[in-house]
Protein backbone atom coordinates (compact mmCIF):
# COMPACT_ATOMS: atom_id res chain seq x y z
CA UNK A 1 0.00 0.00 0.00
CA UNK A 2 2.83 2.25 1.02
CA UNK A 3 4.41 1.92 -2.49
CA UNK A 4 1.07 2.59 -4.11
CA UNK A 5 0.66 5.96 -2.71
CA UNK A 6 4.29 6.80 -2.67
CA UNK A 7 3.67 5.94 -7.27
CA UNK A 8 0.57 7.79 -7.03
CA UNK A 9 2.14 10.77 -5.03
CA UNK A 10 5.08 11.17 -7.93
CA UNK A 11 3.01 10.35 -10.74
CA UNK A 12 0.51 13.02 -9.43
CA UNK A 13 3.62 15.80 -8.65
CA UNK A 14 4.81 14.91 -11.98
CA UNK A 15 1.51 16.14 -13.90
CA UNK A 16 0.35 18.58 -11.74
CA UNK A 17 2.82 21.04 -10.51
CA UNK A 18 0.74 24.27 -10.41
CA UNK A 19 1.45 28.09 -8.86
CA UNK A 20 0.02 29.14 -5.94
CA UNK A 21 -1.84 32.60 -6.69
CA UNK A 22 0.31 35.67 -5.32
CA UNK A 23 0.88 35.36 -2.10
CA UNK A 24 -1.38 32.07 -1.22
CA UNK A 25 1.93 30.49 0.28
CA UNK A 26 4.17 33.11 1.85
CA UNK A 27 5.35 32.40 4.98
CA UNK A 28 7.43 35.68 6.54
CA UNK A 29 9.15 34.78 9.74
CA UNK A 30 10.51 38.16 10.55
CA UNK A 31 8.14 40.94 10.04
CA UNK A 32 10.01 42.96 7.98
CA UNK A 33 10.75 40.70 5.03
CA UNK A 34 7.84 40.40 2.42
CA UNK A 35 9.28 39.96 -1.05
CA UNK A 36 9.25 36.06 -1.54
CA UNK A 37 12.84 35.58 -3.12
CA UNK A 38 14.54 37.49 -0.01
CA UNK A 39 11.84 34.71 2.13
CA UNK A 40 13.29 32.14 1.02
CA UNK A 41 16.56 33.11 0.40
CA UNK A 42 16.49 33.89 4.53
CA UNK A 43 14.88 30.15 5.44
CA UNK A 44 17.64 28.43 3.28
CA UNK A 45 20.48 30.01 4.67
CA UNK A 46 19.11 30.86 8.67
CA UNK A 47 18.61 27.16 8.20
CA UNK A 48 22.43 26.86 7.53
CA UNK A 49 23.65 29.22 10.38
CA UNK A 50 24.76 31.51 7.63
CA UNK A 51 22.56 34.23 8.77
CA UNK A 52 19.42 35.39 11.54
CA UNK A 53 17.68 37.65 12.62
CA UNK A 54 17.47 39.70 15.92
CA UNK A 55 15.18 39.19 19.06
CA UNK A 56 12.69 41.93 17.86
CA UNK A 57 11.50 39.15 15.53
CA UNK A 58 13.28 41.34 12.29
CA UNK A 59 15.90 40.71 10.03
CA UNK A 60 16.59 44.53 9.32
CA UNK A 61 16.73 43.36 5.01
CA UNK A 62 18.06 47.29 4.29
CA UNK A 63 20.99 46.99 7.57
CA UNK A 64 24.17 47.12 6.48
CA UNK A 65 26.87 44.29 7.21
CA UNK A 66 30.78 44.84 8.60
CA UNK A 67 33.44 42.82 7.32
CA UNK A 68 33.83 40.82 10.59
CA UNK A 69 30.04 40.07 9.91
CA UNK A 70 30.41 38.62 6.61
CA UNK A 71 33.76 36.89 7.58
CA UNK A 72 31.41 34.68 9.66
CA UNK A 73 28.85 34.44 7.17
CA UNK A 74 30.74 33.07 4.89
CA UNK A 75 32.71 30.31 7.38
CA UNK A 76 28.88 28.80 7.18
CA UNK A 77 28.28 28.96 3.77
CA UNK A 78 31.38 27.16 3.49
CA UNK A 79 30.13 24.70 5.97
CA UNK A 80 33.21 25.01 8.10
CA UNK A 81 31.97 25.43 11.54
CA UNK A 82 33.90 22.46 13.15
CA UNK A 83 37.02 23.31 12.33
CA UNK A 84 37.03 27.04 13.76
CA UNK A 85 38.73 25.94 16.79
CA UNK A 86 41.80 25.19 14.80
CA UNK A 87 41.64 28.84 14.36
CA UNK A 88 41.26 30.44 18.32
CA UNK A 89 44.23 31.13 19.31
CA UNK A 90 45.78 32.32 15.77
CA UNK A 91 46.70 36.55 14.97
CA UNK A 92 47.23 36.97 11.63
CA UNK A 93 46.06 40.64 11.45
CA UNK A 94 46.88 42.98 14.53
CA UNK A 95 42.92 44.24 14.88
CA UNK A 96 42.19 40.63 15.44
CA UNK A 97 43.15 38.87 18.03
CA UNK A 98 42.09 36.40 19.59
CA UNK A 99 39.99 38.42 21.81
CA UNK A 100 38.39 39.96 19.13
CA UNK A 101 34.98 37.51 18.93
CA UNK A 102 35.15 36.97 15.37
CA UNK A 103 38.60 36.39 15.13
CA UNK A 104 38.51 32.43 14.39
CA UNK A 105 36.08 33.48 11.34
CA UNK A 106 38.73 35.53 10.22
CA UNK A 107 41.60 33.83 10.58
CA UNK A 108 40.16 30.69 8.98
CA UNK A 109 38.49 32.93 5.67
CA UNK A 110 42.46 33.82 5.66
CA UNK A 111 43.82 30.66 5.56
CA UNK A 112 41.50 29.59 3.24
CA UNK A 113 42.45 32.46 0.46
CA UNK A 114 38.99 34.47 0.51
CA UNK A 115 39.57 37.21 2.18
CA UNK A 116 42.76 39.53 2.47
CA UNK A 117 43.49 42.66 4.86
CA UNK A 118 44.61 46.33 4.08
CA UNK A 119 47.78 47.62 3.05
CA UNK A 120 48.42 48.76 6.46
CA UNK A 121 48.40 44.92 7.41
CA UNK A 122 45.11 45.21 9.41
CA UNK A 123 41.66 43.53 8.51
CA UNK A 124 39.57 46.36 9.76
CA UNK A 125 36.67 44.39 10.97
CA UNK A 126 34.31 47.15 11.89
CA UNK A 127 34.41 48.50 8.01
CA UNK A 128 31.18 48.02 6.56
CA UNK A 129 31.25 45.60 3.36
CA UNK A 130 30.67 46.62 -0.52
CA UNK A 131 29.03 44.70 -2.95
CA UNK A 132 32.16 44.23 -4.78
CA UNK A 133 34.11 42.90 -1.66
CA UNK A 134 31.50 40.29 -1.49
CA UNK A 135 31.44 39.38 -4.51
CA UNK A 136 35.54 39.07 -4.95
CA UNK A 137 35.38 36.74 -1.28
CA UNK A 138 32.18 34.60 -2.79
CA UNK A 139 34.25 34.18 -6.26
CA UNK A 140 36.79 32.74 -4.30
CA UNK A 141 35.00 30.48 -2.69
CA UNK A 142 34.02 29.00 -6.50
CA UNK A 143 37.68 29.01 -7.08
CA UNK A 144 38.39 32.07 -9.22
CA UNK A 145 41.99 33.68 -8.75
CA UNK A 146 42.74 37.49 -9.16
CA UNK A 147 44.94 36.02 -12.45
CA UNK A 148 41.68 34.46 -13.71
CA UNK A 149 39.56 37.67 -13.90
CA UNK A 150 41.95 40.87 -14.18
CA UNK A 151 41.01 43.69 -15.18
CA UNK A 152 39.67 47.07 -12.95
CA UNK A 153 38.52 46.21 -9.50
CA UNK A 154 35.52 45.83 -8.59
CA UNK A 155 34.35 46.10 -12.33
CA UNK A 156 36.19 42.93 -13.11
CA UNK A 157 34.63 40.85 -10.19
CA UNK A 158 31.54 42.22 -10.70
CA UNK A 159 31.64 41.39 -14.58
CA UNK A 160 32.38 37.40 -14.01
CA UNK A 161 29.71 37.58 -10.76
CA UNK A 162 27.21 38.38 -13.52
CA UNK A 163 28.49 36.15 -16.11
CA UNK A 164 28.14 33.08 -13.35
CA UNK A 165 24.68 34.02 -12.03
CA UNK A 166 26.42 35.26 -9.03
CA UNK A 167 24.93 38.56 -8.92
CA UNK A 168 21.74 38.05 -10.19
CA UNK A 169 19.13 40.45 -8.06
CA UNK A 170 21.87 42.02 -6.46
CA UNK A 171 22.44 45.41 -8.56
CA UNK A 172 25.64 46.30 -10.67
CA UNK A 173 27.12 48.61 -8.30
CA UNK A 174 30.12 47.06 -6.82
CA UNK A 175 31.09 50.33 -4.49
CA UNK A 176 27.62 50.29 -2.85
CA UNK A 177 26.93 49.08 0.77
CA UNK A 178 25.89 45.63 0.92
CA UNK A 179 23.08 45.13 3.13
CA UNK A 180 21.67 41.81 4.81
CA UNK A 181 19.10 41.18 2.16
CA UNK A 182 21.55 41.56 -0.77
CA UNK A 183 23.53 39.24 1.31
CA UNK A 184 20.91 36.73 2.30
CA UNK A 185 19.95 36.84 -2.15
CA UNK A 186 24.08 36.97 -2.90
CA UNK A 187 24.81 33.70 -0.65
CA UNK A 188 22.00 31.73 -2.00
CA UNK A 189 22.91 32.45 -5.49
CA UNK A 190 26.44 30.86 -4.07
CA UNK A 191 24.59 27.89 -3.18
CA UNK A 192 23.47 27.48 -6.66
CA UNK A 193 26.78 27.98 -8.49
CA UNK A 194 29.17 26.00 -9.80
CA UNK A 195 32.32 26.33 -9.31
CA UNK A 196 35.30 27.53 -11.47
CA UNK A 197 37.24 24.24 -12.21
CA UNK A 198 34.17 21.30 -11.58
CA UNK A 199 31.25 20.41 -9.93
CA UNK A 200 28.54 22.66 -7.90
CA UNK A 201 29.43 24.24 -5.31
CA UNK A 202 27.21 22.19 -2.87
CA UNK A 203 29.28 18.99 -4.15
CA UNK A 204 32.12 21.34 -2.99
CA UNK A 205 31.11 20.93 1.10
CA UNK A 206 31.89 17.27 1.68
CA UNK A 207 28.12 16.90 1.53
CA UNK A 208 25.58 14.82 0.10
CA UNK A 209 23.11 16.40 -1.89
CA UNK A 210 19.63 15.32 -3.68
CA UNK A 211 18.80 17.24 -6.93
CA UNK A 212 15.47 18.17 -8.38
CA UNK A 213 13.66 17.12 -5.37
CA UNK A 214 10.01 18.81 -3.84
CA UNK A 215 9.92 19.57 -0.15
CA UNK A 216 7.08 17.70 0.71
CA UNK A 217 6.89 19.32 4.10
CA UNK A 218 8.96 20.19 7.27
CA UNK A 219 7.73 17.68 10.34
CA UNK A 220 7.19 18.47 13.86
CA UNK A 221 8.79 16.07 15.96
CA UNK A 222 9.71 17.03 18.99
CA UNK A 223 7.61 17.48 22.05
CA UNK A 224 7.67 21.24 21.60
CA UNK A 225 6.01 20.76 18.16
CA UNK A 226 8.84 22.91 15.91
CA UNK A 227 8.77 21.68 13.06
CA UNK A 228 12.96 20.02 12.98
CA UNK A 229 12.94 17.58 10.02
CA UNK A 230 12.18 17.42 6.36
CA UNK A 231 10.25 14.76 3.70
CA UNK A 232 10.61 14.83 0.11
CA UNK A 233 8.20 14.05 -2.43
CA UNK A 234 10.35 11.03 -3.89
CA UNK A 235 10.65 8.72 -0.76
CA UNK A 236 8.79 7.77 2.79
CA UNK A 237 12.48 8.84 4.36
CA UNK A 238 12.25 11.49 7.24
CA UNK A 239 15.69 13.68 7.59
CA UNK A 240 16.66 15.44 10.70
CA UNK A 241 17.95 18.95 10.78
CA UNK A 242 21.69 18.80 11.45
CA UNK A 243 21.48 22.40 13.60
CA UNK A 244 18.25 21.38 15.24
CA UNK A 245 16.71 24.72 14.30
CA UNK A 246 13.00 24.53 13.05
CA UNK A 247 12.03 25.55 9.84
CA UNK A 248 9.55 27.93 9.59
CA UNK A 249 7.97 26.16 6.22
CA UNK A 250 9.01 29.10 3.98
CA UNK A 251 10.60 26.13 1.83
CA UNK A 252 7.95 23.65 1.49
CA UNK A 253 6.45 22.98 -1.69
CA UNK A 254 9.69 24.02 -3.56
CA UNK A 255 11.67 22.56 -5.96
CA UNK A 256 15.36 22.25 -5.41
CA UNK A 257 18.28 20.50 -3.90
CA UNK A 258 18.39 18.79 -0.33
CA UNK A 259 21.81 19.45 1.44
CA UNK A 260 23.06 16.59 4.12
CA UNK A 261 26.05 16.47 6.43
CA UNK A 262 28.22 13.24 6.83
CA UNK A 263 25.37 11.81 9.29
CA UNK A 264 22.93 11.72 6.73
CA UNK A 265 21.16 14.81 8.56
CA UNK A 266 19.56 18.27 6.67
CA UNK A 267 22.46 21.30 6.74
CA UNK A 268 19.88 23.13 4.44
CA UNK A 269 17.40 22.97 1.60
CA UNK A 270 18.46 25.35 -1.66
CA UNK A 271 15.28 26.16 -3.90
CA UNK A 272 15.83 26.28 -7.20
CA UNK A 273 15.98 30.35 -9.27
CA UNK A 274 12.93 28.90 -10.63
CA UNK A 275 11.38 27.26 -8.21
CA UNK A 276 7.65 25.86 -8.23
CA UNK A 277 5.68 26.17 -4.97
CA UNK A 278 2.45 24.08 -4.41
CA UNK A 279 0.64 22.70 -1.02
CA UNK A 280 0.83 19.60 -0.26
CA UNK A 281 -1.06 17.49 2.15
CA UNK A 282 -0.58 13.50 3.30
CA UNK A 283 -3.15 12.89 5.87
CA UNK A 284 -3.89 9.11 7.42
CA UNK A 285 -7.31 8.08 8.48
CA UNK A 286 -8.06 4.86 10.29
CA UNK A 287 -9.13 2.61 7.60
CA UNK A 288 -6.82 3.72 4.76
CA UNK A 289 -4.13 7.11 3.87
CA UNK A 290 -5.21 9.84 1.34
CA UNK A 291 -3.08 12.02 -0.38
CA UNK A 292 -4.30 15.10 -1.27
CA UNK A 293 -2.07 16.93 -3.91
CA UNK A 294 -3.80 20.17 -4.86
CA UNK A 295 -2.49 23.69 -5.98
CA UNK A 296 -4.43 26.57 -3.57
Amino acid sequence: MKRFLSFLLAAVMASSLLVLPAGAAEVVRFSDVTDQNTIMAVESLRLMGVLDGYNDNTFRPGAALNRAQFCKMAVYAMNGEEELGLYNTVTIFPDAKPSHWASAYINMASRRGIIAGYPDGKFHPERTVTVGQAVTILLRMLGYEDKDIGGVWPASYMAVGATVGLTDGIGTNGNATLTRGQAAQLFLNLLRSDMKEKGSYLSSLNATVLENQVLVTSSATGPDGLETSMKLASGEAVYQMASGKASNGALNGLRGTLVLNKSGKVITFVPDAMGVQMTITVASAKASQIVDVSGA
